[in-house]
């Protein structure tokens, strides 16, 4: 082999090499922005739990029993009672 084929087999390996970087780079992006929404819908998440437990305790406040509203949660008695209790902050059905 001279030394012309010897810089080809290089040159396609340096090419190989860098189109792997290449793809892992775009991974590790796809990954940060996927942790980011990750983030931003557990935020969301938090926020809609916090407005469902208002909307229980309102309910309960204004006499509504709870039977009925575990059912229109789509949750169990048991899980709606925990969450009442705070023994249980993401208590779904």
């Amino acid at each position: 082999m001279d030394r012309e084929q010897h810089f080809e087999l290089l040159r396609k390996s340096a090419a190989e090499v860098k189109q792997l970087q290449d793809h892992l780079q775009e991974i590790r992006d796809k990954e940060a922005a996927l942790q980011a929404d990750r983030v931003a819908t557990l935020e969301k998440l938090k926020t809609a739990r916090s407005t469902r437990f208002q909307r229980i305790t309102a309910a309960i406040g204004d006499n509504v029993p709870k039977a009925p509203i575990a059912r229109e949660l789509g949750m169990d008695r048991t899980n709606l009672y925990k969450l009442l209790d705070g023994k249980d902050e993401a208590a779904d059905g």
